[in-house]
């Protein structure tokens, strides 16, 4: 055998083994194609690759704010001046008297009040009477101030009274001209308790918590008191604001009840709200196995009724919003694909219910 033979039996030899081990690196696919009638290149009779029925897919509600308005809570000294009688006389005698009277308001709370006289005129001595009882005598022309015991005043229409001492002789008349008559008082303005009402409507079951948050600006040593549904929960000076958990007073209580703030000192609580927690949701992740993902994939979805539905379709972690009104909804998803095993995970916008998912 001459050497030409030898170096083609060489060469033929060497394209036989390049052959053979091209043809076991070979991808897969290229397999495939070249060799369809290869055992592993054959497709499943069915192409559906994915059918499930999901059913009801819940919303991921994250938090619920439950916003009240500002509450101020106070109590300050308040001064109020009227005039209640003005330009009258007044006199007395033996045998006729001329009493004057008029009805003039007061407050509630009064810490102090005063009556001031101007007296024009004057002859003998002037009695002076508020609600049937005598507050002072005056003498003389000039200003009097007249003390009034509070418990005297009523809490709106009190009636003031004014008439001269009878004379000591007889045919002789007291008299007093009156400039005018001046009520002044001072009383307390308290708004010391405030209560709002709530209910929450979430699932006791979905709540992960339920915490009181607030913030305050403190004007006063006084302490602040709040309650939930009447239970007390905080009660100190706090002038910065509250952040506690008040899951299990609020579940007890039926999920409804009265926030209220009281205090006998001066308090402004503002940005109050009511922060509830829902628990993590979870939803399924279904698995299907991608044969050859050159040919067309489709990913079809069915839905109970013709609302508007929307959610996203994570297929391998890539999100893939869907958005219709339709019973039913398909889509092409090659490019999220991937040969071998691969994932959809669907999750709503709002509560859905899904009666069909596949992959075909």
């Amino acid at each position: 055998m001459n050497k030409r033979a030898q170096w083609l039996q060489i060469m033929i030899l060497g394209i036989a083994i390049l052959m053979v081990l091209y043809g076991y690196f070979l991808p897969a696919s290229e397999k495939c194609r070249l060799v369809p009638s290869l055992p592993e290149c054959k497709v499943p009779e069915t192409t559906k690759i994915l059918g499930f029925v999901p059913g009801i897919l819940q919303e991921q509600e994250t938090a619920a704010r439950y916003v009240m308005p500002m509450v101020s809570l106070f109590r300050r000294e308040t001064v109020d001046i009227a005039t209640v009688l003005e330009s009258t006389e007044t006199s007395k005698s033996w045998f006729t008297a001329s009493p004057k009277q008029a009805v003039f308001e007061s407050q509630k709370n009064e810490r102090e009040a005063k009556l001031f006289v101007f007296v024009n005129k004057a002859k003998g001595k002037l009695k002076i009477y508020v609600n049937k009882e005598k507050a002072g005598v005056i003498e003389g022309e000039g200003l009097h101030t007249v003390p009034i015991n509070v418990n005297m005043l009523n809490s709106e229409n009190n009636i003031i009274k004014i008439i001269p001492t009878t004379p000591i002789i007889p045919f002789v008349s007291n008299i007093y001209e009156i400039g005018k008559i001046v009520f002044k008082e001072s009383y307390i303005i308290t708004n010391n308790r405030v209560s709002l009402p709530f209910s929450i409507v979430e699932n006791p079951k979905d709540i992960l918590d339920i915490k009181l948050i607030f913030e305050t600006n403190c004007f006063t040593d006084e302490n602040l008191t709040v309650f939930i549904a009447d239970k007390k929960i905080v009660e100190d000076k706090i002038c910065k604001g509250v952040d506690k958990d008040v899951t299990d007073i609020i579940v007890l209580n039926n999920m409804t009840g009265n926030l209220t703030f009281a205090s006998e000192g001066n308090y402004v609580i503002d940005k109050a709200i009511l922060n509830v927690r829902m628990q993590e949701r979870t939803w399924p992740t279904y698995y299907f196995y991608a044969y050859n993902v050159s040919k067309p994939i489709t990913l079809r979805l069915g839905f109970e009724g013709t609302g508007m539905k929307k959610l996203t379709a994570y297929i391998n972690g890539k999100a893939l919003s869907v958005e219709t009104s339709k019973k039913e909804w398909n889509t092409e998803i090659n490019r999220y694909l991937q040969e071998g095993t691969n994932s959809v995970l669907l999750i709503p916008e709002k509560t859905i219910n899904v009666t069909k998912l596949e992959v075909e």
